[in-house]
């Protein structure tokens, strides 16, 4: 499974958690500054560059995302985001929210504790197979729940 979560360790009260379905759509979910929501993301093209220093004037926020294959840490980078509505432009790449639903209690508190043990552990995730697998197991329920989700339900 292929996951990047934002870089928010203890004690931050956010999280982005986003799940590839494949090289265009992902499944995210979102305790951040645009809700407490499941939405699902479709990568619709490239910025066009017209300038660095418009761009830089233009970027809503930047943190670094942590990339997982498989439970396991492949890399650490840093994110450019602008927030353009149902848009966000992500390191250069357009990517359309087309649906969005709020999610439960239960779920959010979840989604932080092991957002937070990602971005407090990743460096060494290989001694936490077992919490690591918990996690894949927990999305994978989730979003194959939302994947079946029509657009027409929300």
């Amino acid at each position: 499974m292929d996951i990047e979560i934002d870089y928010n360790p203890t004690p931050k009260t956010c999280y982005f958690v986003s799940v590839g379905l494949n090289e265009k759509e992902a499944i995210s979910f979102d305790n951040t500054s645009k809700g407490h929501r499941v939405v699902k993301q479709v990568l619709v093209g490239q910025e066009k560059q017209k300038g660095t220093k418009r761009k830089r004037d233009k970027i809503t926020s930047e943190w670094d995302a942590i990339v997982l294959k498989d439970g396991v840490f492949v890399k650490k980078y840093h994110v450019t985001w602008i927030d353009e509505n149902k848009f966000d432009v992500v390191n250069g790449e357009k990517w359309e929210t087309v649906w969005e639903k709020p999610i439960n209690d239960e779920m959010d508190k979840k989604l932080l504790c092991y957002s937070r043990f990602v971005s407090d552990h990743y460096g060494e995730l290989g001694k936490y197979s077992k919490e690591m697998k918990k996690f894949e197991a927990f999305l994978s329920v989730e979003v194959a729940r939302y994947c079946q989700v029509g657009t027409n339900d929300f």
